[in-house]
């Protein structure tokens, strides 16, 4: 076992205090964030190719209106 892994090992089994857990928490919200804005911009393009089929991604006014 290389003494990195041990390190982990304490750090996982350790108590952590409220702010730690906070901390991670804060951290963990930042990167869903993150992953889903990439994931938003990753399938934008798909999602209006499809929208250009005839269904409008979204109308600017209803056909009512217009």
């Amino acid at each position: 076992m290389m003494p990195y892994q041990s390190y982990q090992i304490y750090q996982v089994e350790r108590t952590k205090t409220y702010a730690e857990i906070r901390r991670t928490d804060e951290q963990l919200g930042h990167l869903a964030q993150s992953v889903s804005r990439l994931w938003h911009h990753a399938i934008r393009p798909v999602a209006l190719h499809r929208g250009s089929r005839g269904r409008p991604v979204c109308p600017a006014l209803p056909d009512a209106a217009r």
